[in-house]
Parts: C-alpha cells; sequence; structure tokens
C-alpha cells in the first residue's frame, strides 16, 4: 500500500481544513528510483520512464472504493512501447499528469524491480490507507 508524503499529507489537510480547491482527477505513475522515496519527496525527486509509450494513468474518482481506512482503484496496465524502461521499482499517485502539482503517496515494491521490456507491462492496484 502506499504511503502518504508530506505534500500528500498537507494538501488533504489545506482541502478539508482550509477549503482548498480539491483536485478534479489524481494520477498514476511509475518510477525508477532505486530508493524508496522518502515523507519529504516531491514529483521532481521521481524518475520516471521516458517516452516508449510511458505516460501517467488518471485516477477517476467515481473509481476509488473505500472502506476501512483504505481507498483500492481498479487495477491499471503501463505498457512499454517502442522501446523498453529498464528497472522500476514502484509507483506514486500525483495531483497532475506532469511535474507541476503535488506528490501525495507512494509506494515502492517489495518484489520488484520490475525489467520493463519493450512489449512488457507493469500491472498496478493503487492503494492507500489512512492510519
Amino acid at each position: 500500500m502506499a504511503k502518504w508524503v508530506d505534500e500528500g499529507e498537507n494538501d488533504v489537510l489545506n482541502i478539508y481544513l482550509k477549503n482548498a480547491t480539491q483536485n478534479t482527477t489524481l494520477y498514476l505513475g511509475i518510477y525508477k528510483n532505486s530508493e524508496e522515496p522518502g515523507e519529504d519527496a516531491g514529483l521532481t525527486s521521481l524518475t520516471e520512464p521516458s517516452g516508449n509509450g510511458y505516460s501517467r494513468i488518471a485516477l477517476s474518482p467515481s473509481d476509488w472504493s473505500i472502506s476501512g481506512g483504505e481507498a483500492t482503484q481498479p487495477q491499471k496496465t503501463f505498457t512499454a512501447s517502442g522501446g523498453d524502461w529498464g528497472n522500476c521499482y514502484g509507483y506514486f499517485i500525483a495531483t497532475t499528469s506532469d511535474n507541476t502539482g503535488k506528490l501525495l503517496a507512494v509506494e515502492h515494491f517489495s518484489d520488484g524491480p520490475y525489467n520493463v521490456v519493450n512489449g512488457g507491462s507493469i500491472k498496478i492496484t493503487p492503494k492507500i490507507t489512512c492510519s
């Protein structure tokens, strides 16, 4: 399950306690950093695959299933097309499809990295908890 980072925690607090504008769509991405991102990580500290069919996937608000302090999205698939992505170590949830937004949460693959070659895929079921 993805862990919240500082930017994500602060974003949620601003939305609910200060009536800030809520994000209409969140985005799922994968990262190539071999070290697990820390609590103070931001989008610019992550290295994503470049080209070869990679782009962040929009997470529709209506697709979230929430129960027992856990929010889950249906499984999403990233597929390399036109070249390799190399080793991918985890996924993240962000407020934008580019690096202008905020990093909300990250999860380092416990059984990774996954070496994604041309035509290969990574399937992710995004989950995030409040504890």
